[in-house]
C-alpha cells in the first residue's frame, strides 16, 4: 500500500471533520432562515387558503398543508441536527419552487426559490450538495417549461402556456448566472470564514496550549516550592534535633533515622575518616544492609572507591543521577535497588571529617533543592561532631585537672599531717562534758568500734582528709540528721582546706621573708669566709636548727655525691 493510499482516508476524515465543524458553527445562522421561512410560508399559506376558499377550491391548501407543517416542525425542533434541518429546508424550497413554477409559470418567484435551495445546500452542506441541488433545480425548471409548453399538465387542471424560446433561455441563463455568482460569492465568503475560523481555532489551540503549559509550569513551580519548603523545614528540624545530641552514637543513629523517616530515602549512611585519613569508614547505617556493612567494617578508599571516596578526597558534593552510567559509583551488592546516589562532605572549614551518603530507588531523585537541604544537615552534623569532640576534650581536660588537684591535695595533706603536730583532732567526752584533743599517735579506726557511731568523711577536692565520728544514743540517725551531718562535713572540709592553704601561704611568706633577709645580709659582705659564716648562722637561727654546715667542694665530688652535709 502506497503512502498516498494510506494517508488519503485520514485526509478525508480530517476534511469531513473540518466541514462538520463549519456546519456546526453555521448552525447558528440556520435558525433565523428557518424562522423567516416559517413566517413567510404561514403568511403565504393563509393567503392561498383565503383565495381558494373564496373560489371554493380547497385542493391546493390541502396539498400545501403537509409542507407547512413540516417546515414548522423543523423550525421549532431545535434538538435536530443542523444537517437534517438544512436538508428539510432544501427539500422544502425545491418542492415549493416546483409548485410555484407549475402554478405561476416561468415568470414567477419559483426560480428564486430554486436559487435559495442551491445556496442553502452549498452553504450548510458542501460544494457537491450545492452542485446537485443546482442540477436538480435546473432539471425541474426545464421539465416544468416543457410540461407547460406541450400541455402535459392539462389533466391536472393546469392550462398550457406556450413558451417563448428566447424568454425561456433568458430565464435559464439568468438562473444559471445568479446561481454561479451566488455560489462563487458564497464560496469565497465561506473560505474566508473557514480561514478565519481555522485561524481562530489555531489561536485558541495555541492559547490553550500556552495556558496548559503555564499551568504545568505553575504546578511544577508550586510542587518544587512545596518540596523545597518541606525539605527546608525537615532539614531545619533534623538540624535542631541533632544539635542537642551530646553522644556521638546517638547523634549518628538519630540523624540516619530522621533522614529515612522524614525524607523517605532508600538508604542513608555516615562515613568518618580513619586515624590515618586514608579510608572513609561506615560508622552508622540502618536496616539489614546497614547492619551487615557495619559488621563487615565497610570502608571506601579515599579518592579511589565510590562516590564517598571521591567526596572525602575533594571536599565537594557529588551526585550520580543514574548509577548505571556513573563510572565513580561503587556498586554495593547489599543495596541492589539503588538508582541514584548523593554524597555530601562533613567538614569543618577545610578539615574533612567524613561524608553523608544518601541513596534512592528513583532515577534523578536529587535536585538542587535536595542538595541544599541535605548539605544543611551535613553541615549541622559536622558542627555537632565538632561540638561533641570539644566537649569530650573539655571533659577530659577537666578530669585531668581534677585528678591533678586531687593528687596535689592528697600530697599536700599528707605532708601537712606528717608535720610536727601533736594533735590531729578533738573529741567531746560526755562524761567529763569537755572537749579533749586527740593525740597524733591515735588512729581514727580505733574510734569507730561502737556500731552506734556514725562516721562521716571530711573531703577536700574529692579527697578524704579526715573523719567526723558521732555516737548516737538511740541508734542510727534519721535521714534529715544524716543530710545535716553530710552538709556539716562538707563545709568543715572546705574550712579545713582554707585553713591549710592559709597556713601554707603564711609559711611560704615567712620563708620568702627569710630568704630576703639572708640575701640582704649576704650581699652586705664582700669577704668570702664571712659570707659562708653569715649564711650558716642565719639558717640555723631562722630555722631553729641544731647544726648547719655550709662548705665549698670540688666539682668532681659534687658530681659523684661524695660530700658531707649535716643539717640538724
Amino acid at each position: 500500500m502506497s503512502e498516498n493510499s494510506r494517508t488519503r482516508p485520514l485526509l478525508t476524515i480530517t476534511s469531513n471533520l473540518n466541514r462538520l465543524g463549519e456546519v456546526t458553527a453555521l448552525s447558528g445562522a440556520l435558525q433565523p432562515i428557518l424562522n423567516l421561512t416559517s413566517i413567510l410560508s404561514l403568511i403565504a399559506y393563509l393567503w392561498i387558503a383565503f383565495q381558494h376558499a373564496l373560489s371554493r377550491q380547497p385542493l391546493i391548501p390541502v396539498i400545501l398543508t403537509p409542507f407547512l407543517v413540516t417546515i414548522l416542525i423543523v423550525t421549532f425542533r431545535q434538538n435536530l441536527s443542523a444537517s437534517l434541518r438544512a436538508g428539510f429546508l432544501i427539500a422544502f424550497y425545491l418542492l415549493i419552487g416546483l409548485v410555484v413554477l407549475l402554478l405561476g409559470g416561468m415568470q414567477s418567484i419559483g426560480l428564486l426559490l430554486f436559487l435559495t435551495a442551491v445556496l442553502i445546500s452549498f452553504t450548510f452542506w458542501n460544494e457537491t450538495a450545492g452542485r446537485i441541488a443546482f442540477l436538480i433545480s435546473l432539471a425541474l425548471i426545464i421539465l416544468t417549461g416543457i410540461s407547460h409548453h406541450f400541455g402535459l399538465l392539462q389533466p391536472f387542471g393546469i392550462e398550457p402556456q406556450p413558451l417563448a424560446i428566447t424568454s425561456f433561455i433568458g430565464s435559464l441563463a439568468t438562473f444559471m448566472l445568479a446561481s454561479w455568482v451566488s455560489i462563487v460569492v458564497t464560496g469565497h465568503l465561506l473560505k474566508a470564514y473557514s480561514s478565519a475560523a481555522l485561524s481562530e481555532k489555531e489561536l485558541s489551540r495555541i492559547l490553550d496550549e500556552e495556558r496548559k503549559n503555564l499551568e504545568a509550569r505553575i504546578e511544577e513551580r508550586t510542587r518544587l516550592l512545596t518540596r523545597q519548603t518541606s525539605l527546608m523545614e525537615t532539614a531545619g528540624e533534623i538540624a535542631h534535633q541533632i544539635s542537642m545530641e551530646t553522644s556521638q552514637e546517638n547523634l549518628f543513629r538519630n540523624t540516619i533515622q530522621l533522614i529515612r523517616d522524614r525524607l523517605g530515602y532508600y538508604h542513608a549512611g555516615i562515613f568518618l575518616m580513619d586515624e590515618a585519613n586514608e579510608n572513609a569508614v561506615l560508622v552508622s547505617a540502618l536496616g539489614e544492609a546497614g547492619e551487615k556493612m557495619l559488621a563487615q567494617g565497610h570502608r571506601l578508599k579515599k579518592g579511589e572507591e565510590g562516590i564517598v571516596g571521591n567526596v572525602v578526597a575533594r571536599g565537594e558534593a557529588r551526585i550520580a543521577l543514574d548509577v548505571g552510567k556513573d563510572a565513580v559509583h561503587f556498586k554495593n551488592p547489599l543495596l541492589p535497588n539503588t538508582r541514584s546516589e548523593i554524597a555530601l562532605p562533613i567538614k569543618i572549614g577545610e578539615r574533612i571529617l567524613g561524608a553523608l551518603d544518601i541513596q534512592s530507588t528513583e532515577p534523578e531523585a536529587f535536585s538542587q533543592v535536595d542538595i541544599q537541604s541535605l548539605q544543611i544537615i551535613a553541615n549541622q552534623l559536622a558542627v555537632a561532631l565538632e561540638r561533641i569532640r570539644l566537649i569530650d576534650q573539655l571533659q577530659q581536660t577537666v578530669a585531668d585537672l581534677e585528678s591533678g588537684y586531687r593528687t596535689e591535695t592528697r600530697k599536700s595533706w599528707r605532708i601537712f599531717i606528717r608535720s610536727n603536730r601533736k594533735t590531729r583532732g578533738f573529741r567531746y567526752d560526755p562524761n567529763r562534758k569537755q572537749v579533749e584533743p586527740i593525740p597524733a599517735v591515735k588512729r581514727p579506726s580505733q574510734l569507730n568500734s561502737d556500731p552506734q557511731t556514725v562516721q562521716v568523711p571530711l573531703r577536700s577536692r574529692g579527697e578524704t582528709i579526715g573523719v567526723l565520728n558521732i555516737k548516737f544514743k538511740g541508734g542510727q540517725p534519721s535521714p534529715e540528721i544524716q543530710r545535716l551531718l553530710n552538709t556539716t562535713a562538707e563545709r568543715l572540709g572546705s574550712a579545713l582546706e582554707t585553713a591549710r592553704l592559709l597556713e601554707e601561704l603564711q609559711l611560704r611568706a615567712e620563708r620568702e621573708h627569710l630568704v630576703g633577709d639572708l640575701a640582704t645580709q649576704v650581699r652586705s659582705s664582700t669577704d668570702f669566709e664571712q659570707i659562708l659564716k653569715t649564711t650558716a648562722q642565719q639558717i640555723r637561727q631562722k630555722l631553729g636548727l641544731r647544726e648547719v654546715v655550709v662548705q665549698i667542694l670540688p666539682p668532681e665530688e659534687i658530681r659523684h655525691g661524695d660530700y658531707p652535709m649535716e643539717v640538724s
